[in-house]
């Protein structure tokens, strides 16, 4: 055993730099692995601590001007743990030249916040006239600092009014302001009181013992709401198992972990490579051994335990750096949902997995090459001088030969590359999956990109305005009377419950030209037509509806029933979205559905001019021309802007690994280049002694290499495919359903990818190459 780890350690000292460029390739699959299992366990950890030190509420409930009263007879209930009260109040603020829509909230006692604790980051808690943002809301508003001052818009004519920046704050669980496009704030609850233009707080917030028992709960706490004749609704329970974005953190996660196997497994190449190579120049070696005695197995040992010392190297600075990586990956992700991000902790199932994938790629790999090169006979080794004597006599050889109007040096580098078989197809494989991982890449990130753009094209509007109360349905017309506006349409929005999952209802005119009603089966409604409906294509498959159903509905305690009369492509959702589908109606039914008929507080807008500084121009004046009704505005290109903000996410993750993946396969043309000049020194000799130029062995090894990358992208471009639909499918299954794309313009970049990837990879070996000079290869041997 001791000659057996002499020998081992013996050849990998004869070729350090192959040996290192193998254990780096090791080293990045595999902590390219730790890096995203360690973060999104982290993650976990993160929601579990956020929720027990943050006390986020388990119940909520809007309550109009609710009082203390109310809150301890709710507190006297078997399983509430705790009850907070706040005043919460929508509208918009500026600390410059634009309006950012805000959310603020208001507490009694910032000392004594019950549920939904907060975590002071910069500054102190707010007193009266002051205000603590949510800290990312200076990635919206960048410069923001304590003691600045911001407007405010509040009550029925928008007036406007001033706070004091007070401090910073972490909301447990809220996405960054950058990616929601709005923020939230801290106030005193007499301020939020003067908004809202009541005495009392319109929030209350519970934290039960067991929720499990959530609805017999719901219930009687409503009963309180009902005896004291308190007007209550938009009821909401905490899901334990999620929060805002996880669903799209997995979905990121997910993809990170696929590109991060396709790493391992071009790292294993590598390893295959560089025993293919060792075992190939000891040909003579083996032979001697065999000859004095040596047993398959023993020769077997070493170069099992040649590999295993490649890969428990590679794999201990894999696990090391894919910590390292973690922290700062958790850091990047955390800040996204506001996780406290300084306790990344340390991962048992990262190290395992570490090692078990490291070690088991690589002994994998070594498995080949080690048992078919210790196959080779006695008198077939010693008699072997590492080119085979058959050379040129096979079928691909015959072939090349024949190319005689393929320009020299392109001849001569195929040539070359057809001597190493094994080796020179495990680099292709390299580099192929090198060029399917960027396709995919590619493939993925654009059908989010244009899947969003499509989605928000279907909606013509420029944007919404909600009124603060109810107005009737023909006030669509005064709202067209304002400079820029050349539509507006009464619709209706609202929550139902259809087979037991949530869904989202739109009540919309039957000649709407504000949606453009993307029907693929069935039909639109028509005037006059009552309690019928189109549900979205995803909706109809997870609860399995069909064209003519008649579906059970319910909504704030009414139920009902639509009959479905078409199905609609329109599958987007928003962040965080736990819905699951759609379903379009005549506005008309929607009102009636919620009791508010002929009224609606919601218009959709298209203007003249679709523009961003036109759009907030003629937003700004329907705010201003309808100030008595306390107009909010939504512009669709903010809503747009967040969605890309997370498909930007998508893209700069993907490419990163991209990146990794591309290194790994860099590292492979370059310890396969770097064979070949070794191994043909002798040839090079002769060519320098026959007047042959630098330039000219560096043209014939960059060639090779440049051979290397287009084989490997002809065949990148077949694995790149299927790939990239099984990525956009995980995608879509996990989000909403995504148009496939896969062009042209991505298989030309993919080419130039796969021509920049080997040629820088080759230069090194080239250079190298042209250094050879004639006295050492007269040596060589």
């Amino acid at each position: 055993m001791r000659w057996t780890f002499l020998k081992a350690i013996n050849d990998i000292r004869r070729r350090k730099i192959r040996s290192l460029l193998t254990v780096i390739g090791i080293f990045i699959g595999v902590a390219g692995i730790v890096s995203i299992v360690a973060t999104a366990r982290n993650l976990e950890q993160a929601q579990r601590y956020n929720y027990a030190n943050a006390s986020q509420d388990d119940l909520r409930w809007w309550v109009w001007n609710n009082t203390e009263n109310t809150a301890y007879a709710i507190s006297q209930l078997p399983n509430v743990a705790e009850v907070q009260r706040r005043a919460n109040y929508t509208t918009k603020f500026r600390a410059g030249p634009d309006w950012f829509d805000v959310t603020f909230f208001g507490y009694a006692d910032y000392s004594d916040l019950r549920v939904n604790k907060l975590d002071y980051v910069e500054g102190r808690p707010p007193g009266k006239g002051e205000v603590a943002f949510e800290q990312s809301t200076r990635d919206l508003v960048p410069g923001l600092k304590v003691g600045d001052e911001i407007i405010y818009r509040f009550g029925p004519y928008n007036q406007e009014s001033r706070f004091t920046i007070s401090g910073f704050v972490r909301t447990p669980s809220s996405p960054s302001a950058a990616i929601l496009n709005f923020t939230l704030a801290y106030t005193t609850a007499p301020d939020v009181q003067k908004m809202l233009g009541i005495s009392g707080n319109n929030e209350i917030l519970l934290k039960v013992y067991d929720l499990a028992s959530r609805t017999e709960t719901r219930r009687e706490v409503e009963d309180v709401f009902k005896k004291r004749n308190l007007q209550f609704g938009g009821f909401s329970a905490r899901d334990p198992d999620n929060y805002l974005g996880k669903q799209e953190l997995d979905t990121l996660v997910l993809l990170l972990l696929a590109f991060s196997g396709v790493g391992l497994v071009i790292s294993g190449f590598l390893v295959a490579n560089t025993l293919s190579a060792i075992v190939t120049e000891q040909v003579g070696e083996i032979g001697t051994l065999k000859a004095l005695g040596a047993v398959r197995r023993q020769i077997l040992e070493v170069y099992f335990f040649t590999a295993l010392l490649y890969g428990l190297v590679g794999s201990l600075f894999g696990i090391v750096g894919g910590f390292i990586l973690g922290k700062f990956l958790m850091g990047y992700l955390g800040g996204i949902v506001n996780f406290d991000v300084d306790r990344f902790s340390f991962q048992p199932e990262a190290v395992y997995l570490g090692l078990v994938v490291g070690l088991g790629v690589t002994m994998l790999a070594a498995l080949v090459p080690a048992w078919s090169g210790t196959s080779i006979s006695v008198r077939q080794a010693l008699a072997s001088y590492g080119i085979n004597s058959t050379f040129g006599q096979g079928w691909l050889e015959r072939g090349l030969a024949r190319l005689h109007r393929v320009p020299p040096l392109i001849a001569l580098s195929l040539r070359n590359l057809a001597r190493r078989k094994t080796r020179n197809l495990i680099t292709f494989g390299v580099v192929a999956l090198s060029c399917a991982a960027f396709l995919a890449a590619q493939s993925a990130s654009t059908s989010v990109g244009q899947t969003i753009t499509d989605l928000y094209d279907i909606y013509g509007a420029d944007g919404w305005v909600q009124f603060s109360t109810l107005q009737s349905d023909g006030f669509a017309e005064k709202i067209k009377t304002v400079d820029g506006v050349v539509a507006s349409e009464p619709w209706s929005r609202g929550r139902l419950t259809v087979k037991a999952s949530r869904v989202d209802l739109y009540g919309v005119p039957y000649d709407t030209v504000l949606y453009q009603k993307p029907v693929v089966e069935g039909r639109w409604f028509e005037a006059n037509e009552n309690n019928v409906a189109l549900a979205t294509t995803s909706l109809a498959r997870a609860k399995n509806i069909k064209v003519g159903d008649t579906i059970e509905i319910e909504a704030d305690k009414v139920r009902g029933e639509l009959l479905i009369i078409g199905l609609l492509e329109d599958n987007s959702k928003y962040l965080g979205s736990t819905s699951a589908g759609k379903l379009f109606s005549p506005y008309q039914t929607v009102e009636r559905l919620f009791r508010h008929q002929g009224r609606s507080d919601f218009f959709a807008v298209s203007f003249t001019n679709h523009d961003k500084a036109f759009v907030d121009k003629t937003m700004s004046a329907i705010e201003g021309r309808f100030k008595a009704l306390a107009p909010s505005t939504l512009a669709a290109y903010s809503d747009k802007a967040s969605a890309q903000q997370i498909t930007a996410i998508l893209q700069i993750m993907l490419y990163a690994m991209v990146a990794i993946i591309a290194l790994i396969g860099g590292i492979g043309v370059i310890n396969t280049l770097t064979l070949n000049v070794l191994e043909r020194r002798r040839e090079i000799g002769v060519l320098r002694s026959l007047g042959g130029s630098n330039a000219r062995l560096v043209q014939i090894f960059l060639v090779e290499g440049l051979m290397l990358g287009l084989l490997g992208f002809i065949f990148g471009l077949a694995l790149g495919y299927p790939l990239a639909a099984a990525l956009v499918g995980v995608i879509g299954e996990n989000t909403f359903p995504l148009s496939f794309i896969f062009d042209p313009g991505m298989v030309l970049l993919t080419f130039l990818f796969a021509l920049a990837l080997s040629g820088a990879a080759s230069l090194l070996p080239a250079l190298g190459a042209a250094r050879v000079r004639i006295s050492t290869t007269i040596r060589y041997g």
